[in-house]
């Protein structure tokens, strides 16, 4: 079984590698040219992966939440709580 700062810090690398992906698609989409509605694949594709990445985000947060591995204050420093829910 890991110990409990080796799985926090394991937690914490996955959930930033999740933002940090999600961040870099929202700003690649903000400097996308405007798109034809339908019709612009590659920014439909942007769109779609951003929104995958948040559900992806959403479960690995409900994950965390309901680990007994964890206690309340290694939750709080992965950044798992209601305070700090990061919305899509």
């Amino acid at each position: 079984m890991m110990d409990v700062p080796g799985l926090e810090s394991l937690c914490v690398e996955i959930r930033s590698a999740l933002l940090n992906r999600r961040q870099r698609l929202a700003e690649e989409i903000g400097r996308h040219p405007r798109p034809i509605t339908a019709c612009d694949v590659h920014f439909n594709r942007l769109l779609e992966e951003r929104a995958a990445l948040s559900e992806e985000i959403g479960r690995f947060d409900e994950f965390i939440a309901a680990s007994v591995a964890l206690t309340a204050e290694a939750k709080a420093r992965i950044g798992v709580c209601a305070e700090n829910v990061v919305c899509p």
